[in-house]
């Protein structure tokens, strides 16, 4: 067979593009194996595979249908039937081709997209581990087992525990034992019913740290869900500090910071609390109230921290006497109150009768020996009250009835101390207008030269006629007035009174020595009080040197203070009285330091100086010591003959008392000064 080849220089570019095109192709989808996970590799090489085949496959048909035969000789009819079409294969060719780029172009796009999706994973994947690394908080992540599979850094150092040590350890390994068998039910039950009772919230519980022990921590707890597999995400705070500083707050509120017992208003919920119980359980509950006598005059004498310390001290010795089903709390200042339930009234009796005998031991507070009392009141719910405030009121009142018998005295409550109360408020609201309504006067008492029986001074003494209630006795109103500082006004008024009075008496042309008046310990704390009695004396007309002051011991035991008061007062002209002599804590003490000029001895060892012989003693060492201290001694009290003669046997040279005359009114004075009685 004679034949010529012609080739179709279209198709031979066609196949040649073919054979670039598929393979470059093949070859690039084949390079994304070793990006893909292995799931996608057999996808990859087999699409890699079937477009090199189409390459080569491709370039072999194009290229055999670019070259044709023309023969020289013709064919038979059968062969040129069955001879292929040249152009048709050629046009199936390329449509094949463009196909299978096609889905190459849509693969190579998702693959693109799969790529960007991975990147992103990764970026969010590293950001995540970047956030639980330096996060504060602890993030544990555990499987369904409570195993720990994840631990940061945050967790190392609230716990103690590397990742290296506590990786596949159990995740009660960090918990305290009383939480272990809580935690293995809830972990059981959700993955029985999958009930949300834990996850999903915050919750306050314990942690156990390595080698520090239980802490509080503050835990919010996830879970995931990965086809059949659980795993479970723990956030968790350490907040000790927070419920360290809820603690103390809760103190401030609760606590008192001196004694760390309940205060006021712990101590109102509790009484509360226990009222509802005993009306539920038809029972009762005892309120004890106790107040420390004598606390201010400790305070003055020793400085405020000594107080504290005996506060303290005090509460510590309660406490060992203190009842299981009892809670002591402070009330304020030196006010304490006991909430005994259920207990009866001999049980309430013992127990005060147990307080008042380890009250009379002294407390040892550096390297002094305090010795101090209690007054205790008691109400009982629910014959006394029914609600707390009512039940403190009036055990309140049962301890001022305590107080007016004596020391470590206990008394309960009754219906006739609400008339006292009620008497108590009426004086408090007259004392108010008394001085302005005429109701306060002055009486004037002589003292008097023991042997010569001539008067050298006359005492200023305040009375009171109530218009409904009559005559009020000074030891009633007095620590009133004191206690509302009423005393300061009314006090500057007898004094003014008084020194307007005896102004008067000398112009008249009577020497009647000096006039005495009383100054209360809340007036001698006002720094001002020299300046206020300049000002009386300088309106009044009195020289100083005619009036005497006279103070307690009480007032000056706080000689920091007083003495510089007293000094001023000195420099003054005014001369100063120490009064009831012998009766206070510092009287031997501090008695040469204060700028005296006279001494008044208590009433109370002149009325039994015949009867006790530790009296005549007392006095005997009075007089004496006022002689040596050149100091005037001054008998108050002398009622009878005998007492006088004692006193001049004992070279006492003054005296005032009932004896010579009662506490008379001004006007009985002017008319004996006219009778020549006291001239």
């Amino acid at each position: 067979m004679n034949a010529e080849i012609i080739y179709d220089r279209g198709l031979v570019t066609l196949s040649a593009l073919i054979a670039f095109g598929a393979s470059t192709a093949a070859l690039y989808i084949f390079s994304l194996q070793e990006k893909n996970d292995s799931k996608n590799n057999i996808l990859v090489m087999g699409g890699s595979s079937v477009l090199m085949g189409t390459a080569i496959s491709g370039m072999h048909y194009t290229g055999m249908a670019s070259a044709t035969y023309e023969m020289k000789e013709p064919l038979g009819e059968p062969a040129a039937e069955a001879a292929i079409n040249q152009g048709v294969l050629g046009y199936f060719i390329g449509v094949i081709f463009l196909v299978i780029l096609f889905c190459l172009v849509i693969v190579i796009y998702y693959n693109r997209k799969m790529e960007d999706a991975h990147k992103n994973y990764s970026l969010s994947s590293k950001i995540h581990k970047s956030i639980i690394k330096s996060a504060n908080d602890a993030i544990i992540i555990t499987d369904k087992e409570g195993t720990i599979l994840s631990w940061n850094k945050a967790a190392e150092k609230i716990f103690g525990y590397t990742s290296e040590e506590i990786i596949k350890q159990p995740l009660t390994t960090i918990m305290p034992e009383k939480y272990r068998t809580a935690h293995e039910r809830g972990l059981a039950e959700y993955l029985n019913t999958r009930k949300k009772t834990v996850t999903n919230q915050t919750v306050q519980l314990e942690g156990l740290h390595k080698t520090e022990g239980v802490f509080p921590v503050e835990l919010s707890l996830s879970a995931v869900h990965e086809q059949r597999d659980v795993y479970f995400t723990g956030i968790i705070r350490d907040i000790s500090e927070r419920v360290s500083h809820e603690k103390r707050i809760s103190e401030l509120v609760y606590k008192d910071d001196l004694t760390k017992l309940p205060n006021r208003r712990m101590l109102h919920d509790h009484l509360s609390m226990s009222l509802q119980q005993a009306a539920k359980n038809n029972t009762s509950v005892s309120i004890l109230f106790l107040d420390l006598n004598r606390f201010k005059s400790i305070n003055d004498l020793y400085g405020h921290n000594m107080g504290d310390e005996l506060l303290k001290s005090l509460t510590e010795r309660l406490k060992t006497l203190l009842p299981l089903e009892a809670i002591l709390s402070r009330n304020s200042g030196d006010e304490f109150i006991i909430v005994y339930p259920e207990a009866t009234s001999y049980q309430v009796s013992s127990f005060t009768r147990n307080i008042a005998q380890a009250l009379g031991s002294p407390f040892l507070l550096r390297e002094f020996k305090i010795y101090t009392s209690l007054a205790i009141g008691v109400s009982t719910y629910p014959e006394d009250g029914e609600i707390a405030d009512e039940l403190i009121k009036n055990a309140d009142m049962a301890m001022y009835q305590a107080k007016k018998k004596g020391d470590n005295i206990a008394c309960f409550f009754t219906e006739s101390m609400n008339e006292e109360v009620s008497r108590k408020t009426l004086l408090e609201i007259g004392l108010q207008q008394a001085h302005e309504s005429g109701e306060l006067t002055l009486y004037y008492q002589p003292q008097v030269n023991t042997n010569t029986g001539e008067v050298i001074g006359m005492e200023a003494l305040l009375r009171w006629e109530h218009s409904e209630l009559g005559r009020i006795s000074p030891a009633e109103f007095i620590p009133l007035a004191e206690e509302s500082k009423l005393i300061i006004p009314i006090g500057e008024w007898v004094l003014k009174e008084a020194c307007k009075q005896f102004r008067e008496w000398l112009d008249e042309g009577y020497e009647l020595g000096h006039v005495a008046v009383n100054i209360s310990s809340v007036q001698f704390q006002n720094r001002e009080l020299p300046e206020v009695i300049g000002k009386i004396l300088e309106e009044t007309q009195l020289p100083p040197e005619y009036v005497e002051l006279e103070i307690t011991e009480s007032v000056v035991q706080n000689t920091k203070e007083a003495i510089p008061i007293m000094k001023e007062l000195k420099q003054m002209g005014v001369k100063l009285s120490l009064d009831d002599f012998g009766t206070g804590y510092s009287s031997l003490k501090y008695l040469k330091d204060f700028p005296l000029d006279t001494l008044k001895i208590d009433k109370s060892f002149i009325q039994t100086v015949h009867e006790s012989e530790k009296d005549q003693a007392v006095i005997d060492t009075i007089i004496k010591m006022g002689n040596r201290l050149a100091l005037n001694v001054i008998a108050e009290g002398v009622e009878t003959s005998g007492q006088l003669d004692y006193l001049k046997e004992r070279q006492c040279l003054y005296y005032q008392g009932f004896l010579f005359s009662k506490p008379i009114s001004k006007e009985d004075v002017q008319r004996l000064l006219f009778k020549g009685r006291v001239s």
